[in-house]
């Protein structure tokens, strides 16, 4: 039964995922050859000077590239489920509810996840042949808040798809705007450094949003 639920998950979200890959890839090769441009027109010491005096990353083109990304894999899942009456009818498999939603939302986290990984391993690797270890970790932390933006985005996006009412929906979309509004409130590199912990801990912990959504769509509440 795991491996139906996550071929399904799978053939609802691999066109999605591929192209937030490759578009994710195409701006992380911009990301790499814009820099590799300025050090061949102005030398590599040039660029450890903007990054050290003015606090530039050269990834801010990156910045909301992992919400959208969250928030495409979401819909792709979610919104069939209940535009097709498809989630009446996975409700009703003789297999425990809750565990077919948490394998739903755990095979979009981990496509997510691989996504943001790949994401991060191309931008450090490339920093870390032309920068110190320090300057390329301050950049790969600058990086990782708008990650977990997009986990966050992801979680919120697949409850409102989910939550049967318009007025619960309009509260959780307002809700997660608010929510991603806090990882980019601080521009400043490894602005979240301090927090990044906590924010791990509430994404964990608003994975019961997707949940409560499903016991209301379950209370017949539409």
């Amino acid at each position: 039964m795991i491996k139906a639920l996550l071929f399904k998950e799978w053939l609802k979200t691999r066109q999605v995922f591929f192209i937030s890959l490759v578009v994710t890839a195409a701006v992380s090769a911009y990301v790499i050859l814009m820099m590799a441009r300025l050090i061949q027109l102005k030398g590599v010491d040039h660029l450890w000077l903007i990054m050290i005096l003015k606090d530039n990353s050269f990834v801010d083109t990156l910045k909301y590239i992992p919400t959208l990304v969250g928030i495409a894999v979401a819909v792709a899942q979610m919104v069939p489920e209940m535009a097709q009456k498809r989630l009446k009818l996975t409700l009703h498999l003789p297999y425990p509810q809750f565990t077919m939603v948490g394998i739903m939302l755990a095979t979009g986290m981990v496509e997510l996840l691989v996504i943001y990984l790949l994401q991060l391993a191309a931008i450090g690797i490339y920093d870390s042949t032309i920068l110190p270890s320090e300057l390329t970790w301050r950049v790969l932390l600058t990086m990782i808040p708008w990650c977990l933006a997009g986990f966050s985005a992801y979680i919120f996006t697949a409850s409102i798809c989910l939550e049967g009412t318009w007025k619960r929906r309009i509260i959780l979309a307002l809700l997660g705007i608010a929510v991603l509004f806090t990882y980019f409130a601080q521009p400043a590199l490894e602005a979240y450094n301090s927090i990044l912990l906590l924010i791990v801990i509430f994404i964990c912990l608003s994975v019961i949003l997707p949940f409560g959504s499903i016991i209301r769509f379950k209370e017949g509440r539409q």
